[in-house]
């Protein structure tokens, strides 16, 4: 099988995959059944390179989807989704105002996009951590911030995930830091990885076998280095936006780690 063929018949859903020394670190970490500790996390001091999110409050969620759906359900005014953009989002009439959501590195074609500061905006970094180390200037308006290592790290089924708010959610206040009812083992595995790992690792291990793939089948580089993208109508299945495909390399390189 080549590699056009591993990519088409991929799922359109961006599954990444765990590298071998990422999965080491997730396996030397023990399963805590009965402890009841404060809730801490390093996640802030992690992401600085990029963006510096000292001024938010930061609560633990199930991956970034439970913070999305924490805040979506809860946000009375309308909410703005760009076409293209989280699968699982959808525009949201409510009263009053308009908040945007926005994932940068973007979900349409997994670039960096700039943000606007003219409209409050909810922001979904889901895709950093597989990028080079890029700014992402916190203007006033980004209200919300939504992070977890799903994509970045391709540990999807450990639900790591952080909600950032520039208030304080009392009732988020009073679960993971009164009751300290968290996820203790995503938050473990989370703290190892930030111990053990930089922000910009994964984009240094896969970004030459990126160029590489692209190079052979004509396809554009995203700054995500799990992503690409191509106008050419044999991958339509990728479809994001207009006419712009947007082509997971996961499986691609699962086949090069094989044949190397």
């Amino acid at each position: 099988m080549d590699y056009r063929e591993i990519i088409l018949n991929q799922s359109t859903a961006v599954r990444t995959k765990v590298l071998a020394e990422v999965n080491t670190i997730c396996k030397s970490v023990s399963v805590d059944f009965e402890g009841v500790i404060s809730y801490s996390t390093s996640v802030i001091e992690w992401l600085k390179p990029i963006i510096d999110l000292s001024d938010f409050n930061v609560y633990p969620m199930n991956g970034i989807t439970e913070g999305l759906n924490w805040w979506y359900a809860n946000e009375e005014r309308s909410v703005k989704v760009l076409s293209g953009d989280y699968q699982w989002l959808d525009n949201k009439n409510g009263i009053q105002d308009t908040i945007l959501y926005l994932s940068c590195p973007s979900a349409i074609d997994g670039n960096y996009i700039n943000i606007p500061n003219d409209i409050p905006v909810a922001l979904d970094l889901a895709y950093v951590g597989s990028t080079k180390i890029k700014n992402i200037k916190v203007t006033d308006n980004i209200q919300y911030v939504f992070y977890s290592l799903s994509k970045s790290f391709g540990i999807r089924n450990i639900r790591t995930g952080w909600y950032f708010t520039r208030k304080k959610d009392e009732r988020l206040e009073n679960l993971s830091y009164g009751a300290k009812y968290y996820n203790y083992y995503a938050r473990d595995v989370s703290e190892e990885i930030f111990k053990n790992f930089s922000v910009e690792y994964i984009h240094g291990v896969l970004s030459k076998q990126q160029n590489k793939i692209c190079d052979i089948l004509s396809l554009n580089p995203s700054d995500s280095v799990w992503l690409s993208t191509t106008t050419n109508d044999l991958y339509k299945k990728f479809n994001r936006k207009n006419n712009l495909n947007r082509l997971c390399l996961s499986g691609v390189y699962d086949y090069e780690f094989k044949k190397t």
